[in-house]
């Protein structure tokens, strides 16, 4: 099923899985995957995403599909909805870039949930209704994915509610995130033997602890370098990384810039 309109599109799918020509969007695209794994690839490296997780697509980014698990599911959204939402949301950065980097959040996958059961059940294409229906759809999508998908406009990770014993970690994460951590502190503070606790912080977050340490770091490191003059060295030392070589390089894998050209592209302030 298609719908779309002047604002983007919703595409749920179970046939033609097979596509493999390069796509290059004036939108954002969000992927989802519902069933299992899904892999994508880009001209600076591929992407996968597992069971409920997903990524998004800025504008203008080469990409495509290598494979996908039972369904294709994706929502494209026009830059101008979205910096309507922004605007409204009060987000003084009206056209976020995402970070490339897959990611699971369980707003989303409700949000998801509904879309394909009501889909499943009403036939809308072509319709007034599903007119109706897609506007709202996309104006919901677009400020979840303000509020919840990684990226430029944010200075921390997006929240989520865990098990309690995911919590007590993330809690402490966050206030000493710029000290050094290692897998067997974090599960002292989970009261787990550290193989369950990275199991179920990973099935949590979709991300492993560590990754979602340096994930953290980088995105509080964001408000310095979009509002200060300080050196990328001073920013990266002060939020945590022990170099700016192992700065640079996270940055490149998530937002495919260095610091640097990061900036430049949204603009730091005067």
């Amino acid at each position: 099923m298609i719908l779309d309109n002047e604002n983007g599109l919703l595409l749920m799918r179970h046939d033609g899985l097979e596509e493999r020509t390069w796509r290059s969007d004036t939108c954002y695209k969000l992927i989802f995957s519902y069933f299992g794994r899904g892999a994508y690839q880009t001209h600076s490296g591929d992407l996968s995403i597992e069971k409920d997780e997903f990524f998004i697509f800025n504008p203008e980014i080469d990409h495509k599909q290598l494979s996908v698990t039972q369904e294709k599911f994706l929502v494209e959204i026009q830059p101008s909805l979205l910096r309507e939402a922004a605007e409204r949301m009060g987000i003084k950065q009206a056209e976020p870039e995402f970070a490339l980097i897959s990611y699971k959040h369980p707003q989303v996958r409700q949000w998801v949930s509904f879309i394909r059961d009501f889909l499943s059940i009403h036939e809308l294409s072509g319709s007034i209704s599903g007119q109706f229906f897609l506007d709202n759809s996309l104006t919901q999508l677009s400020i979840l994915m303000l509020q919840f998908g990684p990226g430029s406009h944010m200075n921390t990770f997006p929240a989520v509610k865990c098990e309690a014993n995911i919590n007590l970690v993330l809690t402490a994460l966050r206030e000493s995130y710029n000290e050094d951590w290692t897998l067997d502190q974090m599960a002292m503070v989970a009261r787990m033997n550290k193989y369950q606790f990275a199991h179920m912080f990973k099935s949590e977050l979709g991300v492993s602890p560590y990754s979602w340490l340096q994930l953290y770091r980088l995105f509080r490191s964001q408000y310095s370098l979009l509002n200060t003059h300080e050196s990328i060295l001073s920013i990266a030392l002060q939020h945590g990384f022990k170099s700016v070589s192992s700065y640079n390089q996270l940055f490149k894998k998530v937002y495919r810039k260095t610091p640097g050209e990061f900036r430049r592209f949204n603009g730091l302030k005067k």
